[in-house]
Parts: C-alpha cells; structure tokens; sequence
C-alpha cells in the first residue's frame, strides 16, 4: 500500500499545490486518478487493491457500478477479475434508442456496489445511486480508492450507504511524511484545510465548521446553504427576531384569526393558516394579514396541502402566493405538481417557496418510509422552489438548505380524539430535530395566547441552543 502511494505521486496522480475543485473551492492538494489509464500494470494492480478490499468486506453484491468517468476503468478490470456484471451509468440519457441512462443486463431487487476513484463530498456517488435505486437495483456500498475526509463520508451515510475506502488523505499524508516525499509544512497546512473546509453533497462550501450536522448548526450559518429565497429568508428572520415558533391559527372566522395573529405576532417567525376552513375569507383579510406579517415580521404559510396535477396546481399557487409566502404540498403527484408551482412563481416577484409533507403527526396514517424518502428524493429535484418538509423526524433528511417544520407540539404529550399525537417543545426541537416548530391548540385555545406564545417561544429557543451546543 505504501509503495502505490510513492507510485502515484511519482506519475503525478497525486499533485500538490494550489488547485481549483469540482465543487468550486480551491485545494492544496489534487488527486488525478484518470492519469492510471496510461499506466497498465499500476492500474491492474489497484484493481486488485479495490478487489481484494471489497472480498474483505464481505459485502455480498450482484452487479458493480463504476462512477463516470474516472472509476469506469478501474470497475471494468473489477468486473472481469471477479465475474460479477457491470452495468454502466450515463451522466446523461441518450436522446435516441431505448433513452437508457443504465445500461447493461440487470434486474430490479439486485445489489450493486458502486466504486469511485475519489471522494469529497460524495455527490457523484449520491448522483449514481440515485439513478440505480430508479431502476429498482439496491445500492448500500461504495468502495473508494481515496477519501479526501471531507465529508462524504457523513453525506452517504445519511442516505443509507457506507463508504469503504482504500486510502484516506491523513493516511497518504502520513506516508509520504515519512518516506520524505512531503515536508511537515505541507502535511500541517493540507491537515487545516481538511479540518476547516467541509462540503455538501450540492458543493456548497462550509468554512471552520468541523461538525456539519444540520442540527448542530446555528440558523445563520446555513442561509447561504439553502437554494430556495423563501428558505434563506426565513431562516434570517428566526435568527433576527430568535424565534422558531410558528402559531398555526386554524380557526372558522376572519375575525379570530386576526385578532390571534395580534396577539402572538411579536413571539413568532411564521403564521399558519387553512383558508378554506375560514367561513368569510376574503381578498380583505389577505390584505390585513399582510400588514400583520409587515408590523410583526413574520411570514405567512398556507397549509392547504395541494396535490393535484401540474397545471390545477399552477392556478391553486398562483393565487395563493399572493398573500403567502409558504406552502404546504403532497408530493403524491410526483414532479408534475412541482412543475406547475414552479410555472406559477416565475411570474410573481416575491421570494416563497413550497413546503413538501413527508410525514404527519396523526395516528396511523398512511405515510410510508418509501413514501416520506421519495418525497425528500423529490425535494432536491426542486431545491429552488422546496423550502423544506413537514415532519416528525429529523433523520428524513439531512441537507441544512432544508427546513423541518414540525406539528403536533403542546404543554405535554398525548392526543386528542380525531388522532392528533403531540410531543413537547423540547422533544420537538432536541430529538425530533424541529428548526420550525408549529403549535395550536395549545396557544390560541389558551387563557392568554399572547402570555402562551411568548412561552412557547423562549422554550423553543432555548431548546434550539441547547441543541446546536451538543
């Protein structure tokens, strides 16, 4: 092992210096493995390396897939050395013949192990899992020649594959160290770059954070990780106004509901309204909710839960964004209805975005794990418009460019009769992993809602930073 470390940098598969990155930030150090192709034996013998590696695993697998480009060689020699199948995936589907973007001899319920030359955030693996899981192969493995340990690692395993590499850059580091290829200035400088430069698997570039977990980390370093405008503005507004309480005003007259917004407007990031189950909605009360969310600054979610097909979508969104800068949709109808949200907020001005339902908080609903992955899955097709999802756990996702907003928070746990499951503030937000925690009954039924929110929100908060110290 440590002579093909001498080896690849003497060809010059391993360069050190100042370099440009696929993920848009510069390094120290680069690693060129598509230079093996013009060196047989050297790339005859890694596959033997990767080979032997995964037998020692002992991971059982029917087909192998080689990330593109670079890893194509290297699972090729994999695949005839071990006489298991290879499929290969396109970056890109043909535009003519069958528009396979897998090709190959396979069937749905196969595993496939996934090999990849280089690893640093780990999206191109997420990118070619992503498209063998739609053709019904199961992916759970990746063997790597070199992690660059910066984060790729925790990325896969938030979608449920583990990453075994062959070399780790400490380790390379460490021998070329020795073995007087590298100085102790070089190693200590590439040891701090890895230390304070962790990546996502979308690229975005997170500085002096060693520990990455989107719930650890405070609202105001992931603004600049989110895509959509509506996710990045609310979550400067939670930070400005230290609040991520959210009162959801589900009441039957115009009257209450804005005599509640009065009441808790200064205590909340965000207001939830059903329209449709106020009995004199009017373009009036839109108007007045505005100047509400204006005075107290807040923002406004309609959680109408639209799920019909694209262009019946296109026409609900439209109107509704007019005075809302959130909401809540199913993702039943798969990408179509996305679509037409997306064709309805190219026209509007205004920044707001769409909050996918991946879980409810009611008892026995039909909500699957299939189901709520799926809908995640579907969230970062469309991360410009998704502002995030409403849930109930926080391991359904993990991008910080998302949001969870999480209902079914009361005073104490229980129920109610229709199937309603509560959890407290602090279970909400430390273990079920809440940024957004929406809340009632248990405020606009109460004495005082004003008194009640104000509670809420300092529970709330302090909960978050007890979160994010951890």
């Amino acid at each position: 092992m440590e002579e093909l470390c001498v080896q690849l940098c003497e060809i010059g598969a391993l360069k050190f210096g100042d370099f440009k990155m696929k993920v848009g930030v510069n390094s120290p150090v680069y690693f060129d493995l598509r230079i093996i192709t013009s060196f047989p034996s050297l790339m005859e013998e890694l596959s033997k390396i990767v080979r032997e590696h995964s037998q020692k695993l002992g991971i059982n697998y029917n087909l192998i897939c080689g990330v593109p480009y670079t890893a194509l060689p290297i699972a090729t020699l994999l695949s005839v050395m071990s006489n298991v199948p290879m499929v290969v995936r396109r970056k890109e589907p043909k535009n003519y013949g069958t528009m396979k973007i897998i090709e190959g001899v396979y069937n749905e319920g196969q595993t496939c192990l996934i090999i990849e030359d280089v690893v640093t955030s780990g999206g191109s693996i997420l990118e070619t899992a992503k498209d063998l899981r739609k053709d019904g192969l199961i992916v759970t493995d990746v063997v790597v020649v070199i992690d660059r340990e910066q984060g790729g690692a925790h990325n896969l395993i938030k979608s449920g594959i583990k990453m075994h590499s062959i070399f780790t850059l400490s380790k390379i580091l460490e021998v070329l160290l020795r073995l007087g290829k590298l100085d102790q200035e070089t190693v200590e400088k590439i040891k701090k770059y890895i230390e304070e430069n962790q990546i996502f698997p979308d690229g975005k570039h997170i500085p002096k954070v060693s520990n990455f977990s989107r719930l650890t980390m405070e609202y105001q370093d992931r603004i600049s990780l989110a895509s959509c405008e509506a996710s990045r503005k609310l979550l400067s507004l939670i930070e400005k106004k230290q609040t991520n309480l959210c009162v959801a005003v589900d009441v039957t007259s115009s009257s209450e509901v804005l005599k509640i917004v009065e009441l808790v407007g200064p205590y909340v990031c965000m207001i939830k309204t059903h329209y449709d189950a106020v009995t004199d909605w009017s373009e009036e009360v839109e108007s007045s909710l505005k100047d509400a969310a204006v005075k107290h600054k807040f923002l406004i979610m309609e959680d109408r839960k639209f799920g019909d097909i694209g262009n019946t979508v296109k026409l609900q969104t439209k109107k509704v964004f007019s005075w809302a800068s959130f909401i809540t949709m199913h993702s039943v109808a798969g990408p179509s209805a996305l679509l037409g949200a997306q064709e309805a907020l190219k026209n509007l001005a205004s920044e707001c975005g769409i909050v996918l339902v991946s879980q409810l908080s009611s008892k026995n609903n039909l909500i699957t794990h299939h189901y709520t992955k799926a809908t995640t899955d579907l969230g970062s097709d469309f991360k410009k418009i998704v502002a995030g999802f409403v849930c109930q756990d926080h391991s359904s996702f993990s991008d910080p460019g998302f949001l969870q907003f999480t209902p079914g928070v009361a005073v104490k746990t229980g129920g109610d009769s229709l199937g309603q499951q509560y959890s407290t503030p602090e279970d909400a937000v430390m273990n079920k992993g809440a940024d957004v925690v929406i809340v009632g009954r248990a405020i606009y039924q109460s004495l005082d809602p004003s008194k009640t929110a104000e509670e809420f929100k300092e529970k709330l908060w302090n909960a978050y930073k007890q979160r994010i110290s951890q």
